[in-house]
């Protein structure tokens, strides 16, 4: 690549991250880490306030205690590590003013979701300039993944998906890399990429296989010269996988034992099928209608296979193993906004999008092909959007009442997750199963509905009387509990509503914030524009 495009692509790529993690921190949520979210960072507050590893409380609610009575995160260690900056800033914010901590917290408990996103964002507009597709394609293709895919709404939660998304994408990426340069420096990178996604999430082992399995087996002519790139690898990988296995054995008495264990032979063996079907034709949880655009994408195939049939195989190669793992996993429905199992290979897919808009942009242009990449895009911002508004237990909650009183409650004698106090199981078939496979509470229609009224200040009894599910029954619900609980999810009602307060630090917050969303955006405007 000649300096010039490579200080085009520098200024691109510096201009997406100020851009996105500027969004993401402006589109952050009020609510705290929930779930396992909350796992984490109770993690993350033991280790800096304590010293120690173990946790407050059971996750899940069943979890066994081990010899000296204590719990500990069933997460990898670098999920917690990764909330450690938040929580000093907390610490300095809590030190300056004890009464903003009620901002403070959910600020900076999403600072690392939104640096994983902005992380995976520049990582995607790398791998489609390793394909070297244009540098406008490349822009507008990360401008599409940020904002009008599920990448967004992740990079809004707690969770550590758009960490594993991130990870992920930056494995493929050099993959490619290496495959095309294989230096030792590259191999350093590719190590680096390797270890980080193996240390978010262990499920990754059989896709980070798959993909050095291809990358070597392309190389196979190097033959010994293979052996100090291995070992550069290596080095660099090597540590997050020894960290993990020492975390392992200081919690569950194993490196080769993890926070899971106990539950893999409840929670693993469903039909392959039957999951993937549901992964991505699903009416409640397809990744396509999460990320409309990947839909555009599949219009790409064809060119994506003939032209970068290697970076086809590579992604392949990574990807497939690991859905095939989830595949047998019978809690894939669970609480949460479409298939969080899916969020990780997210902007590797929409490599296709990019292939799509190079050609495009090569072409005469078309009204037809600018109306339909509007159309999709547009769906896609609406749908993150939507994902954003609210933490997604609201509509959860008000789905299973409202299934119960119609349907039916369902016999959870045999279910594999314990019932609660409040006599149903979290992550179950028999309570879940209406997000994933039925029409009436569809999460992204559910969400509008859930927006439109109280947007509109509408009542318990006013919202249900224009529920989704009345195009199907006439019969009224109660769903008090679960709409009462409801709130909107933008951390600017923290300081607007919650903790009044601290309006005066919000404002600041709020004003660096739109400083650097506009920054970002002119900078982005104007690399794009310079860009050919």
């Amino acid at each position: 690549m000649s300096d010039p495009a490579r200080a085009t692509d520098t200024r691109l790529a510096r201009a997406i991250f100020v851009t996105t993690l500027a969004v993401y921190l402006l589109s952050s949520g009020r609510e705290p880490p929930w779930g396992d979210a909350n796992v984490q960072y109770m993690a993350a507050e033991s280790m800096v306030r304590h010293g120690t590893i173990d946790i407050p409380k059971p996750w899940p609610d069943d979890q066994s205690k081990d010899a000296d009575g204590k719990w500990y995160s069933t997460y990898p260690l670098i999920t917690s590590l990764v909330q450690i900056p938040g929580l000093v800033l907390l610490g300095a914010a809590k030190g300056l003013s004890p009464s903003s901590i009620g901002l403070a917290k959910p600020v900076t408990t999403h600072l690392a979701c939104s640096l994983f996103g902005a992380w995976a964002c520049v990582l995607f507009f790398r791998l489609c300039r390793q394909r070297k597709l244009s540098p406008r394609a490349s822009s507008l293709a990360t401008a599409i993944v940020a904002f009008a895919t599920i990448t967004w709404v992740y990079a809004h939660y707690s969770y550590s998906e758009i960490a594993q998304t991130a990870a992920f994408t930056g494995f493929v990426l050099h993959l490619l890399v290496f495959d095309e340069a294989p230096t030792r420096k590259h191999a350093r990178a590719l190590g680096l990429f390797a270890g980080l996604l193996f240390a978010t999430k262990y499920i990754y082992a059989p896709g980070i296989l798959g993909g050095l399995l291809v990358a070597i087996w392309r190389k196979r002519a190097l033959k010994r010269e293979l052996v100090p790139l291995a070992l550069h690898a290596a080095a660099i990988g090597l540590p997050f996988v020894v960290a993990s296995m020492i975390y392992n054995a200081m919690c569950f008495g194993s490196p080769f034992t993890t926070g899971y264990s106990e539950y893999f032979a409840r929670h693993w063996g469903e039909n392959s099928m039957s999951r993937l079907w549901a992964m991505f034709l699903s009416p409640g949880k397809s990744i396509f209608l999460y990320s409309p655009p990947l839909i555009l994408g599949i219009a790409a195939l064809p060119r994506l296979w003939r032209e970068h049939r290697d970076a086809c195989i590579t992604a392949l190669a990574s990807i497939v193993p690991v859905l095939l793992v989830y595949s047998r996993y019978k809690l894939n429905g669970d609480w949460s906004w479409g298939y969080r199992f899916c969020v990780f290979m997210t902007p590797t897919l929409a490599l296709s999008i990019g292939v799509l808009i190079d050609a495009w942009q090569r072409e005469p242009a078309r009204r037809v092909r600018r109306a339909v990449l509007a159309v999709v895009v547009a769906a896609g911002i609406s749908v993150q959007l939507l994902g954003q508004a609210f933490y997604w237990d609201h509509f959860v909650r008000i789905s299973q009442d409202v299934r119960i009183a119609w349907l039916g409650s369902p016999d959870r004698s045999g279910a594999i997750i314990p019932t609660r106090a409040n006599g149903r199981c979290d992550g179950c078939f028999e309570d879940v199963h209406q997000l994933e496979w039925l029409p009436p509470f569809q999460p992204i229609v559910g969400h509008w509905w859930l927006l439109r009224s109280l947007v509109a200040d509408a009542d318990a009894a006013t919202a249900e009387a224009d529920a989704p599910w009345h195009r199907y029954t006439s019969t009224p619900f109660n769903i008090k509990d679960g709409y009462d609980r409801a709130r909107l999810d933008w951390w600017g009602l923290l300081w607007i509503k919650d903790y009044p307060r601290t309006r005066t630090a919000g404002l600041v917050l709020l004003l660096l914030m739109l400083a650097g969303t506009g920054a970002g955006i002119r900078l982005w405007l104007r690399a794009h524009r310079a860009s050919t």
